[in-house]
């Protein structure tokens, strides 16, 4: 069995390896696929170790995979599409960039995704032209979502731009403080941010604030949505519900995190402010936020069915 799967492979990489010399564009695209391979196994890693912390890594990666997987649905179309002259010189040229910035990205992660982007787009403008990208507007934005860099870091610095100074965090030390009394804790806010109890207090700083669990929420939203083929005021209305739900969920969290650090000591502190308690939490709220989609997708369908 492993000798056979060993000669499978080894017919699949001929194959790849006549395609790719077959002709001059042929080389061209499998250079740009070259490059991207260059960067897998770093990618991999990296969606790794964004696993075991609880970040978005796993999201971003399904929105690449199911692009992709919406551009080889429409193979038969795609198939009767040709690039124009000047569209498949422009492909080639981003691919030679793609080569040139190549070597920064093993360093720099935004430059390899725009690296990957931009192979990408050289492979599409040299293969099928530029009308692609407007004849498949949802496969493109899903392959560009998934590539972006540190989604969290640009909506963090626009949110920072356009709102005052620490006000999601002010809202939720605020409504932390607010619930903690509302079940017998005699909690005070000091300070803009501080939370205080007899026996400890608590900071609720940009990490604890809830607007990295509500991007990714509405990334999640954004690609269960497309993937199941909803209508977009559907998507968009999934896209508010996660972020409301992941905004709402981030409350009880930080009464946890203040009574863990006022009556429970540093290691219960550490523990739910550490991957596992963010693991946990994010597992419930996920639970959640299921079930709230599924009843908003049997709602629907049934008033179609009606």
């Amino acid at each position: 069995m492993r000798g056979k799967s060993v000669q499978t492979a080894g017919v699949w990489l001929q194959r790849g390896l006549s395609w790719g010399v077959k002709t001059s564009h042929n080389r061209m695209v499998a250079l740009a696929l070259f490059i991207v391979g260059c960067y897998i196994p770093l990618w991999l890693a990296k969606l790794a170790f964004g696993l075991m912390h609880g970040s978005g890594s796993i999201l971003m990666a399904a929105a690449v995979c199911l692009g992709l997987y919406r551009l080889w649905q429409q193979r038969q179309e795609l198939s009767h599409m040709e690039a124009s002259e000047g569209d498949r010189w422009l492909g080639y040229f981003l691919i030679g960039v793609c080569l040139l910035l190549m070597p920064l990205g093993f360093t720099t992660l935004w430059i390899q995704r725009i690296v990957w982007m931009a192979a990408f787009a050289g492979i599409a403008l040299s293969t099928w032209g530029a009308g692609v990208f407007g004849r498949y507007p949802i496969p493109t934005f899903l392959i560009v979502l998934g590539l972006f860099p540190e989604p969290t870091a640009v909506g963090k610095t626009l949110w920072d731009t356009f709102t005052p100074p620490q006000m999601l965090e002010r809202l939720m030390a605020w409504s932390g403080t607010a619930g903690l009394r509302a079940i017998g804790q005699p909690a005070t806010l000091v300070g803009p941010v501080l939370i205080a109890l007899p026996g400890g207090v608590v900071e609720v700083a940009w990490g604890c604030s809830g607007f990295d669990m509500a991007t990714v929420l509405a990334i999640a939203s954004l690609v269960v949505g497309l993937a199941l083929r909803e209508s977009m005021p559907k998507v968009t209305l999934m896209v508010i519900v996660g972020i409301a739900l992941a905004l709402i969920a981030n409350i009880p969290r930080i009464m946890l995190l203040a009574m863990s650090e006022a009556y429970w000591g540093k290691g219960a502190f550490e523990f739910w402010h550490g991957p596992w308690g963010g693991q946990i939490f994010a597992g419930v709220m996920f639970t959640i936020y299921y079930y709230i989609v599924m009843a908003i997708r049997n709602q629907s369908t049934t008033k179609r069915s009606v």
